[in-house]
Order: structure tokens, then C-alpha cells, then sequence
């Protein structure tokens, strides 16, 4: 008698720098309840992938269950998968890191559990069709895809069971088609009514294999979940009916699949991800589009035939979504670049791991999980790449004052990067602006910044938002809102917030123009020239604007401290008749609570104001830095900066940053200020 086969696989993640209580929270309600119930059924076989982050929480925190599925491997119930080992998204990272770090978990996986792994997880699916080549160079045999790829290389339905062959430059790579009907009913329907449709796909003439695989978070964790797979017993249920019915659905790992069945053909799939990453990677008016063309489709005769066709975005446009995202992106490939050039994983452990931890993928695009709004996991990426660089430059870049010129951010434009022993920056010629200011001894950026756009669901926001029903139901149709008043978030940067951010302010302009982005232009889109000198104490780089009937120098002065002096000097035919000039500085604190601001505990829930200062002094209680502003008499406002994003428990108002500006009412011929970093007393 055909029997259905069902290869059904989790996968478990928690990013790099994640919250420990979080990574407990998940251990809690999800992991350790789902390999208990598991470990119930041995005729239920499941494929299983960790990440490597979540793998060293285990192993320091819960040893035992790390030695739990040891034996569930042993056993033959579970097969455990590899990948990178930092759980990049392999296509974005340069080839000698992807098979570093898939080298890594394969050497991994087989200290712990005695097997050597023979498929791959890919983070998030997304996939480019050189892989192919770099996974079976890394000695892997299979991967997981959604049908959804399939679906854009021309397969229909009932060509989404079995498994097929794909190959680049000779090298093959087993590929199974993961069901999206499956993906949206597991754990979201009842018991029976999800093995009942298992039992459908049934055919009498023949076996038919087909394949679940997806996050291990929807099984406790994801919102409302914990109590209808557990507490209701949803999970239990399931997996009761699939042992009491192994002669009509039959659980299978991918390898014994692999044994069982011959591929259903050679295939070539495009570039892709699952359907919702190609939504949330538009913008917003593309997106609005691309919803319009679905419903079109819906609504006509041959939905199931056209929407094979249609595509969202591609993945790799978020860094053209966001500026921001795209300079920590291209930093760490820069970095990774200097570092593959000259030395190795083998004799130089420290300096990669940092590097690979800094290429863990949540920070690295943003969807329905937060990932680029968080600012902590943001915060973790730049750590790591720092002691990456500090690692490189002790042993191959001795230099106590370093120039580099360079197209950092693939922008036409050039990008100076300035290290000495306690800071690095990076400057553009947009605007003469400073994109990154880091300490190294304390590794951290304080330009881990985020600029305010609009986003496709703050349409949801205006009005819409339905009151949560406490239902259990995917991430994808979870709307509430987890804040008050969120409309009033809805404000948009017309530039990048960054730092040294030049701007005519409309005279008598208020604090509340300044935060609603009124009465004022920027002159950050402007490209600045810019001459340099270096000497042995000082590099001095002076940036040049020039407009009609105004012009300025910027001169920027950077030593062997952890001082940076910026000296704006007007030509004398400078004419503002109508501005006054200002410089924007926007600094991400990680902890909001330890803010102080002139010796003054700092409420993110009201803008400052200080009149006629010349000094500004920011005390980060969290991270022990003091961050001295000394400037001309200047009006200093002091803004908190918000973005309003999704998570997977609804939208929500996420604290980014604080945004000084400096306002000076240009009495004379020369603007001077200064910022200083120093640990706290």
C-alpha cells in the first residue's frame, strides 16, 4: 500500500547578542518542551538544525540538553542539520567566510553528536544560485527551500513533494521543496484537521514524500503559542496520530529520503526567499503595488496559475532600502576582506570568530522580527566586528594613526576611515558627515543609528489596528499593537541621521520644528571636496562647501586621543540672512534608563532645551562614558529618537538613539565644537 512520508524539521535560533532571558524564555517554552514530547515517540523522526549562537547558550547553560538530543541522534529519531555556524545568510558574506563557517558546525555537529552532517539550513531561505557550488565544496548534500522558489522557477502544486537536483559549475545539491500550505497549518489548526490534511496528499499509485521544515519558535514561543501547543496540547496530539498512523503517514529524515526515493528531476531555481521576505524588502509604494497585483490575481479565474509568477522584491535591495544597514553591511565585508587576505582561521581563532559573530543575519534586514530596528542586536554586530578589527590591526597594522580612502559604501563617493588605539571613524563626502564613531578598548559605536522612514505596514497603524483576540495564529496575521499613541511616531528623517550633520535652520526655529523635520534644509546631500594631511600627531581633513552667496570650511582634527575637534570658518562673504547654522550629532546609548544629561537624569519622554551653552556633557551610566560636547555659545536641543516597527507580538514604538542639535546664530567668522569620549570617573 503508497504510503505519504513525511519529512518534517525545526530550526532554532537565537541571534547574537540576544537578551540572556530571552534565550532562557525560548529554552523554557519552547525547545525543551518540543525534544521532551519528541523523545515520547520514537517512531516520530524529525531533521533538526540549531544555530551556533544558540548551541554555545546550551552548552553553558543547559548542558543536559545538548546530551538529550545526543541520544535521539544515537537512537536514529533525529538528524541533526549544519549551516553557518553564526547563522549568516550565506549569499551576503564573502565565499571564504561561508565555508569557514560551515566547516565550523560540520566539525561541530560531528564532536557532539557523532555524525558528520550531510544537509544545510539556510538562514531565512534565501537563496542565489551560485550556492550550489559552495555547499558541496563544504561537504554538503541537501538543503530546504520553500516551494515558493520553486513556484517562481515554473513548477506547479503537484511537482512540490519528493526532492529535486540543482547543480552550479558541476557541483550538485539535493533540494527539498518545503509546503507552504503545511507552514500556515502547523501548529495553526486543529490536531486532526492538520494530519488530516497530511493524509490528503495521499496518492494510491505511489509513495509520496513530502517536507515540512521551519522555526522551532512557532512551537512555544511565537505569541499565544505556548498554550495551544503545550497547555492544550496541541504537540502531544499531533504526534500521538502520527504514531498511532505510521502505515499511512510515515516520518522520514531527509538522509533516509534521500535513500528511499530517486530525485524528481534536475531544476534551476532563481534568486529568492520565502513570499513574505520579498514583501517587506519593498517600499512602500512598491509594496502597496504588489498587493494591489495579488488581490487582482485572486479575484481572476486562474489565480493558481498566474501567481506562480508573481515576485516581490530581491533580498539584497535592503541595503539600498537602508543607508544605514548598508554601511554596517559593506564595513563588515571590508573587514572581512582585509582579514581573508591575510590570515586564517587556523592562526588566528580570535579574529574570525569576532568577524563571524558579526555576520549573524538579524541585524542584517528588517521583517515582521524587528531585526535592523533593535538596536541591541545592531549593537552586537558592531562589538564584534570591532574586536574583529582590533585583533587584524595588533598584529598586521601596527600603526598608532591610520588614513584609509576608499568607497566604503558603494555610493560613487568617497568614505575616510581614521583609526588610532582608543577610537575609529569613518567620514563621507556626503556632507562631510561622520558615519561611525567607535570606541575600541570598550568595543561599541556610538553612531548605531537608525533613520526614520516609512514603512508599508504604518499603514495599519493609521486607524486600523485591531485589538489582539488572543488566538493563536501566525506571526503574518498577528496585528495589535503593543503602544499607545504610535500615530504621533509616524515622522520621517529626510537625511541620514548620523553625526557632524550641517543644516540652515530658518531663524527662531523650535524645538518642536526640529523634531516634526520642518524649518530647516540640510546640507547632507551635498557632496563636500575634501583635502587631507596627515602628521605624525594630527590628521587633519578639511571638507569644502560652496553655494551661491555661502560658503564654509569644515576642518576636522583627529589625533592620537579619543578627541575629535570639528572648526567650521564662514568665508566673509558668507550672507544668512534668514538661517542660523546647525550641527547635528545623533548617538546611540544602549540603555535609556542610564541616560544623564548635564549632571540630569534624561526623560526619553520629553525634549530638552538648553539656552546660550557651550558645553554639552552626556553620561552613559550603562557603558561608563562620558561623551563632552565644548562648542561656541550655541542653543542645544536634545531630542529622543524613536522608529515604529513590527515585532512578532504587533507594532511598537522602539527608543533608537538621542539627536543634539547644536544652534549657532553665525556671529562670527569661525563655528569651533568638540566631542570627547572618556570613561567615566
Amino acid at each position: 500500500m503508497a504510503k505519504i512520508y513525511f519529512l518534517f524539521g525545526v530550526h532554532n535560533h537565537q541571534p547574537v547578542g540576544n537578551f540572556p532571558h530571552i534565550f532562557q524564555q525560548a529554552y523554557t517554552q519552547c525547545y525543551a518542551p518540543f525534544i521532551n514530547i519528541l523523545k515520547k515517540y520514537p517512531q516520530v523522526k524529525c531533521n533538526l538544525h540549531i544555530s551556533g549562537p544558540l548551541y554555545d547558550w546550551l552548552l553553558e547553560h543547559h548542558k543536559s540538553f545538548v546530551a538529550l538530543l545526543r541520544r535521539l541522534v544515537a537512537r536514529g529519531q533525529i538528524e541533526i542539520m549544519s549551516g553557518g555556524y553564526y547563522e549568516p545568510i550565506l549569499p551576503l558574506i564573502p565565499d571564504d567566510d561561508k565555508l569557514a563557517q560551515i566547516k565550523l558546525m560540520n566539525k561541530f555537529v560531528k564532536k557532539h553528536f557523532g555524525r558528520q552532517p550531510q544537509g544545510a539550513w539556510l538562514a531565512e531561505r534565501v537563496w542565489e544560485p551560485d550556492l550550489p557550488r559552495v555547499l558541496s565544496m563544504a561537504g554538503i548534500k541537501y538543503t530546504f527551500l520553500d516551494d515558493t522558489h520553486f513556484r517562481y522557477a515554473g513548477l506547479n502544486e503537484k511537482e512540490f513533494f519528493g526532492y529535486y537536483v540543482t547543480e552550479d559549475s558541476f557541483k550538485p545539491l539535493y533540494v527539498f521543496p518545503i509546503s507552504k500550505t503545511l507552514r500556515y497549518k502547523i501548529p495553526f489548526s486543529k490536531t486532526q484537521e492538520a494530519f488530516d490534511l497530511l493524509r490528503s496528499f495521499h496518492n494510491p499509485e505511489a509513495d509520496t514524500l513530502i517536507t515540512l521544515f521551519d522555526d522551532g519558535e512557532k512551537f512555544g514561543l511565537w505569541p499565544h503559542t505556548f498554550e495551544w501547543v503545550y497547555t492544550k496540547g496541541w504537540l502531544e496530539g499531533f504526534f500521538s496520530l502520527l504514531a498511532q498512523h505510521s502505515d499511512v503517514v510515515e516520518t522520514i529524515t531527509a538522509q533516509q529520503a534521500i535513500n528511499k526515493f530517486n530525485p524528481k528531476g534536475l531544476v534551476y531555481l532563481p534568486t529568492a526567499s520565502y513570499d513574505e521576505m520579498g514583501e517587506w524588502v519593498l517600499d512602500p509604494g512598491s509594496a502597496t503595488i504588489y498587493e494591489s497585483l495579488l488581490e487582482c490575481i485572486k479575484r481572476s479565474n486562474h489565480n493558481a496559475s498566474y501567481k506562480n509568477f508573481i515576485q516581490g522584491g530581491f533580498f539584497r535591495n535592503f541595503y539600498r532600502k537602508y543607508p544605514r544597514l548598508n554601511f554596517m553591511h559593506k564595513r563588515m565585508f571590508h573587514l572581512s576582506e582585509k582579514i581573508n587576505k591575510k590570515a586564517t582561521p587556523q592562526k588566528d581563532t580570535r579574529m574570525f570568530d569576532f568577524l563571524w559573530k558579526a555576520q549573524c543575519n538579524c541585524g542584517y534586514w528588517h521583517g515582521i522580527f524587528g531585526g535592523f530596528y533593535l538596536g541591541h542586536i545592531r549593537s552586537a554586530i558592531y562589538e564584534n566586528l570591532i574586536h574583529s578589527e582590533n585583533e587584524f590591526d595588533k598584529k598586521y597594522q601596527r600603526t598608532e594613526l591610520h588614513i584609509e580612502k576608499c568607497d566604503l559604501e558603494f555610493t560613487g563617493e568617497e568614505n575616510i576611515i581614521l583609526k588610532n588605539k582608543k577610537i575609529a571613524c569613518v567620514f563621507s563626502s556626503r556632507g562631510g558627515t561622520l558615519l561611525e564613531l567607535s570606541l575600541r578598548n570598550k568595543p561599541f559605536n556610538f553612531l548605531n543609528t537608525v533613520t526614520r522612514r516609512e514603512e508599508s505596514y504604518h499603514r495599519k497603524i493609521h486607524g486600523h489596528l485591531h485589538k489582539d483576540t488572543k488566538e493563536v495564529a501566525t506571526i503574518h496575521d498577528v496585528v495589535q499593537s503593543k503602544d499607545k499613541d504610535l500615530e504621533s511616531y509616524l515622522i520621517y528623517d529626510r537625511y541620514e541621521k548620523t553625526a557632524l550633520i550641517d543644516h540652515l535652520l530658518n531663524k527662531g526655529i523650535s524645538l518642536d520644528d526640529f523634531y516634526a523635520q520642518r524649518n530647516f534644509r540640510s546640507l547632507s546631500h551635498h557632496i563636500y571636496s575634501c583635502d587631507d594631511k596627515k602628521g605624525k600627531e594630527t590628521i587633519v581633513l578639511t571638507y569644502h562647501y560652496h553655494e551661491e552667496g555661502f560658503a564654509f570650511d569644515k576642518q576636522i582634527a583627529f589625533g592620537k586621543d579619543s578627541l575629535i575637534k570639528a572648526e567650521y570658518v564662514f568665508h566673509k562673504n558668507a550672507v544668512l540672512k534668514n538661517y542660523d547654522f546647525g550641527v547635528e550629532f545623533n548617538l546611540f546609548l544602549q540603555s535609556p534608563d542610564d541616560i544623564v544629561v548635564n549632571n540630569k537624569k534624561f526623560s526619553l519622554q520629553k525634549r530638552e532645551m538648553f539656552h546660550k551653552s557651550t558645553s554639552l556633557v552626556i553620561k552613559d551610566r550603562y557603558k561608563k562614558v562620558n561623551i563632552t560636547f565644548k562648542f561656541n555659545t550655541a542653543d542645544v536641543f536634545v531630542v529622543p529618537l524613536y522608529s515604529v516597527s513590527s515585532s512578532e507580538s504587533g507594532f511598537e514604538k522602539v527608543y533608537q538613539q538621542i539627536t543634539v542639535l547644536l544652534v549657532n546664530k553665525v556671529n562670527k567668522d569661525f563655528f569651533h565644537l568638540s566631542c570627547a569620549l572618556r570613561k567615566e570617573a
